[in-house]
């Protein structure tokens, strides 16, 4: 059977032009191989039983049928694919009914039919931010114990929005297994391409429970980390997960500790309602983990993840925080980690958490490499490895005296924080700071109500540059920080490369926070019709 014998499917398979193809270059000698002549027989011995216009496998031996018969011939013509007008339809019909079965190169350029759906360009109305703040202090279970799985809050948080303009609007994610309870508040800024900031306090006192937080309002994500928390008796962490958006998400919590990946029932495929907040118990996954990191993968929606962490000694409180979420990677930041005098109380049985310390997972594990840089310029480092998923904290109570910007890298992701401690007759106090990535461009950073508020900037820069805080310039070294006191509001920062965070201190309450960039703009979506 020969490409002649085959008739067009239809009319509209015809070409137009009955014309034949011409010849410009006279044709070229070729000798047959083997292969071709082995295909050649077997094309001519073998029946064809099937639609060549619609049966892939036939055509493809068609055409391999009619390269070797040209071979047999003698004759390789250039540029132009060896089809009669008839077969050339046929073969045109079948690619279009599979997928264009044939490569790009089968047909010569003025032979190709190139075709696509009509569609538009959808952009974004107006340049859109959103931030998710923790929420309110939460307890689960009663003081009485009657009622282990009740969720009640304890301390309400005060909000504070850092924006260079557009429209900001606020609302308040709901808590269904929570009754009236409220959750976090979901903060949308529209109109304006500059970084959202916000970020919230609250103080807490109450029964057996007190302490001051300050926490940033986490951008939404389908995967982020938490570096901090622990479940070891009379520790107690809560783990919300806030979807601000308009579908539902499915949430999957890994929790690592000294040990690795804890073992868990119940912490995968979380349903998270668009709108509302989820609220888990972490003792209920991982129960008796002193040291821990949680992992938060949703699908369906990104969320916004915070631990909150309450410290009890028997009757004696010993703080409380809020624990932002980090992304991991190669290279993190954090912008000060204040180191004070032991106090002697760390040596006493169950206090040993009453020291500063670096913790750092890598879920991989690899090199890692570490850099303290006073406040003076000074600098300590220190490198080493990390196992594969282990939770590993390094004391830093033997570093001098002072704060430190502390520099994390390493050759594979790693998520890094530091715990910081306020010790003093008046009470006991923790504070987990969460690394951030570095920042440029103009800033309003999110300043909310605490003790003795303070900016930290540490530069990532190679070179010594002009940075503006609230309209002064001051000159910030290369890898330099900045240290200065900040009233409750907002403050503007300009510059490049530059790790932003807030911190709060008083003799028995200490909080921060770091403020984390915007991630990737809102792309435009592209609607077929």
């Amino acid at each position: 059977m020969s490409d002649r014998d085959l008739e067009p499917l239809d009319d509209s398979q015809e070409f137009d032009d009955p014309s034949p193809i011409g010849e410009p270059e006279p044709p070229i000698e070729h000798e047959p191989t083997a292969e071709e002549l082995a295909l050649e027989a077997a094309a001519r011995d073998e029946p064809v039983d099937g639609d060549i216009a619609r049966d892939v496998a036939l055509t493809d031996r068609e055409a391999a049928a009619n390269d070797a018969a040209e071979a047999v011939r003698r004759v390789d013509r250039r540029g132009v694919a060896r089809w009669s007008g008839r077969a050339a339809a046929g073969l045109v019909a079948a690619a279009l009914g599979v997928g264009a079965v044939l490569g790009a190169n089968a047909l010569p350029d003025d032979a190709r039919v190139t075709a696509s759906a009509p569609s538009t360009l959808v952009q974004p109305a107006s340049p859109l931010q959103s931030r998710v703040c923790a929420g309110p202090a939460l307890r689960v279970g009663t003081s009485d114990g009657e009622d282990a799985l009740a969720i009640t809050g304890v301390a309400d948080a005060r909000v504070q929005v850092g924006s260079l303009g557009g429209e900001v609007e606020q609302s308040q994610l709901g808590v269904p297994t929570a009754g009236d309870l409220s959750g976090g508040d979901a903060v949308v800024q529209r109109g304006e391409e500059s970084t959202l900031s916000a970020a919230q306090s609250l103080d807490v006192d109450v029964d057996a429970v007190g302490g001051f937080a300050a926490s940033e309002c986490a951008e939404t994500r389908l995967e982020q980390w938490l570096v901090g928390g622990s479940t070891r008796t009379g520790r107690q962490t809560v783990l919300t997960i806030a979807n601000a958006s308009e579908v539902g998400a499915s949430v999957d919590v890994t929790v690592y500790g000294p040990e690795g990946p804890i073992e868990s029932v119940g912490s995968t495929g979380l349903a998270v309602a668009p709108g509302t907040e989820a609220v888990l118990d972490l003792a209920a996954v991982a129960p008796g983990v002193a040291d821990a990191v949680v992992r938060v993968a949703s699908t369906g929606a990104p969320v916004a993840a915070h631990l909150q962490q309450t410290t009890t000694r028997g009757l004696e409180r010993g703080g409380f925080d809020v624990v932002d979420p980090v992304v991991a990677g190669t290279a993190a930041v954090l912008p000060a980690v204040r180191v004070d005098e032991p106090s002697g109380l760390e040596t006493q049985a169950d206090f040993d958490d009453t020291v500063p310390v670096l913790r750092v997972l890598s879920p991989t594990g690899g090199a890692l490499q570490l850099a303290f840089r006073a406040s003076d310029g000074s600098v300590i480092e220190s490198e080493g490895r990390l196992e594969a998923g282990v939770v590993t904290d390094f004391p830093l109570g033997d570093l001098p005296v002072g704060t430190y910007a502390i520099r994390v890298s390493s050759d594979a992701p790693v998520v890094a924080g530091a715990r910081a401690v306020a010790t003093s007759a008046d009470g006991l106090d923790f504070d987990w700071i969460a690394s951030g990535e570095p920042r440029s461009g103009a800033s309003a950073i999110a300043v909310p109500e605490g003790p003795e508020a303070t900016l930290h900037i540490a530069s990532t820069a190679d070179a010594e540059q002009r940075v503006t805080i609230d309209g002064e310039e001051v000159v910030l070294a290369a890898g330099g920080t900045i240290e200065r006191a900040v009233e409750a509001g907002s403050v503007d920062v300009v510059g490049e490369g530059l790790v932003i965070g807030v911190g709060y201190r008083s003799d028995s309450e200490v909080g921060g926070f770091t403020a984390s960039p915007q991630g990737p703009a809102a792309e435009g979506v592209r609607v077929l019709h």
